[in-house]
């Protein structure tokens, strides 16, 4: 009986294309531009990720100039001296040509063998990392970038984040103009080092939690981001929910002929509920693939824009990550379901033979309208 039914009210769609159409289109819409967006930020933060454990060591504890003025090199060799396992890192913004990088000077024989940096530097060649001329080792699209903008020479490496580049500590020291001052030094993780020891050179340690962090700077943009789609989103489910609130008026006849026939409520409810899933699962699909290429349209100018506001390293790539595609689903899923909840809720109230009546379904209407008017004004209240 309940297969009958399901056959039944799968034919309405049958008669009904353009409706049908419309529905799917409502929901992939509504889930394409939440899915790019959230696509969009999950590869920002992704970013964030792995540029902070290779340019900043966020794992490892740094000693910085308590004045913010950098570090003699003269107290950086008296600190190696005294036997402590630190290493110099200098960094700046620097413009090659039109391109403007984020140029970090590593020394990779003193650099802690626990940090990712350690890994990038063991598959250096010393000898043309070390040479008089320099060499950048930066990833594939800054490479491309970088194309004809210098004379020195550049090794890719998968490791290095876009918009960054590795170099020997004396050539970052000579590009950056920073007269043997050193910004920061990173400590090995198993180097026991105390303030004392330390604050008479005028120097501090620096926690891990206590170090810059572009997540936390970006957090109101991608925050815009995410208001944005979810007012999509939102647009997108009014078409959704007049979509299936004609659909269930005008099937008010099959639902009386069901009932009539011996099809439990609760059995009419499941079928319904199995109808509405499978349209948004399909409907969801589609949304995440639109959204994904939503996203790979404008992942490139989103990455020029966090480079250029907030100096943080973005790929101008999209990866396809489970958080944002399983979310896409469900938000298509929880959005039909609250598109939808009003009509599923007509059924389940209204008598057997009253559900093909115009005049009770309008009274179950004016009811659920009235509810959505006295709703809307207190949230306009509280607004």
């Amino acid at each position: 009986m309940n297969f009958v039914a399901f056959a039944a009210l799968l034919s309405h769609w049958r008669r009904r294309p353009l409706q049908l159409l419309t529905l799917v289109m409502g929901i992939a819409l509504a889930t394409a531009l939440w899915s790019g967006v959230q696509a969009i930020n999950a590869e920002a933060r992704a970013s964030y990720a792995r540029a902070a454990s290779v340019l900043e060591q966020g794992n490892l504890r740094e000693i910085v100039a308590k004045d913010g003025d950098g570090i003699a090199s003269e107290v950086y060799g008296s600190l190696r001296r005294a036997g402590l396992n630190v290493s110099p890192v200098i960094e700046g913004n620097y413009r090659f040509g039109s391109t403007r990088i984020r140029l970090v000077g590593i020394e990779p024989l003193t650099m802690p063998r626990d940090t990712r940096n350690q890994t990038v530097a063991s598959s250096l060649d010393l000898s043309g990392f070390f040479s008089a001329s320099g060499q950048l080792l930066v990833s594939s699209a800054t490479a491309e970038r970088l194309r004809g903008s210098t004379d020195m020479s550049v090794k890719i490496d998968g490791k290095v984040p876009d918009g960054a580049a590795f170099v020997d500590i004396s050539v970052a020291d000579r590009l950056l103009d920073k007269h043997g001052k050193i910004d920061r030094l990173v400590v090995a993780a198993d180097q026991r080092i105390t303030t004392e020891a330390i604050d008479q050179a005028g120097l501090t340690i620096r926690e891990p939690g206590e170090q810059p962090d572009v997540a936390r700077l970006t957090d109101s943009f991608h925050l815009n981001l995410t208001a944005f789609g979810f007012l999509s989103f939102i647009v997108g489910l009014f078409i959704v929910y007049s979509a299936t609130g004609l659909t269930f008026e005008q099937r008010r006849g099959t639902f009386r002929t069901l009932r009539s026939l011996g099809v439990s409520l609760r059995a009419l409810i499941t079928v319904l509920l199995i109808e509405l899933s499978m349209l948004a699962l399909i409907s969801g699909l589609i949304g995440v693939m639109l959204g994904y290429v939503i996203a790979w349209l404008l992942m490139p100018g989103v990455a020029a824009t966090l480079r250029g506001l907030y100096g943080a390293s973005v790929s101008g790539s999209l990866s396809i990550r489970p958080e944002w595609w399983l979310a896409g689903l469900a938000i298509a899923l929880g959005g039909t379901a609250v598109s939808s909840a009003q009509s599923l809720w007509r059924v389940w109230r209204l008598p057997i033979l009253a559900a093909a009546q115009p005049r009770a379904w309008a009274r179950e209407s004016a009811r659920s309208l009235a509810f959505q008017a006295g709703t809307g004004g207190v949230l306009l209240i509280l607004a």
